[in-house]
């Protein structure tokens, strides 16, 4: 199971991450909110354990906002509101499970278990006559499928999550080379294949550049 921890306690993250390895857990660590969506969306994580106060953000927000971006992963979150009616809140925007601080780690692990074993339907957005089953790793544009790499699905994933808003050039290619970015070539290769592929075989384009900042995926609104 690879779970990731977003908490900006690194006292309390640090012992949180010894423990789930111990128990054959692996986990990711963030401790904002900006670390933890980058690496939520590079990554398959089983579950997703989240902290509401962050210094960049608040969790519940954030859980709504990735929820509507389709995200499939399971959400603990941790808190050190314990009443009713913030637990409450957490559950209305996504969050499939809670933990009040301070908690047993061991009860931690049981929730991640039996959160982690759960199988929700894939999840699919749909952006004009472009879908994209999360799921499955599959888009099909006007109902044919798209011949997509792994390095174009990352792509594509990416900017579908964020869509309409832009993506920029950086972000992309953190997510795709975290230790060694490459020369610019390569990402401008990868996006010439991307756009051969969702792009040129119709009418209408999907992927847009923003010059000197960044892509985003959107439907035109003349064509819309």
């Amino acid at each position: 199971m690879l779970v990731l921890l977003v908490e900006d306690n690194c006292l309390l993250a640090k012992n949180i991450v010894h423990f789930l390895e111990l128990n054959g857990i692996d986990c990711d660590y963030a401790s904002t909110l900006h670390q933890g969506g980058e690496l939520l969306f590079q990554c398959h994580y089983d579950a997703l354990i989240l902290d509401l106060n962050l210094p960049d953000g608040d969790g519940v927000q954030a859980c709504q906002q990735w929820k509507a971006q389709c995200l499939p992963t399971p959400i603990i979150m941790l808190t050190a509101r314990g009443n009713l009616n913030d637990r409450l809140k957490g559950f209305e925007v996504g969050a499939d499970d809670y933990l009040v601080k301070p908690f047993a780690l061991p009860e931690l692990v049981a929730r991640l278990r039996v959160i982690a074993e759960r199988r929700p339907a894939p999840k699919v957005l749909k952006l004009g006559d472009l879908e994209i089953d999360f799921g499955s790793h599959q888009a099909w544009r006007q109902q044919q499928p798209l011949a997509l790499s792994k390095t174009g699905w990352q792509i594509l994933s990416l900017l579908a999550r964020r869509s309409p808003e832009t993506v920029e050039r950086e972000e992309i290619e953190r997510m795709l080379w975290p230790d060694t970015p490459p020369d610019s070539d390569s990402l401008r290769s990868h996006l010439h294949l991307l756009r051969k592929v969702v792009d040129k075989p119709f009418d209408s384009k999907l992927i847009h550049t923003l010059r000197g900042v960044g892509l985003c995926l959107k439907v035109s609104q003349d064509e819309a």
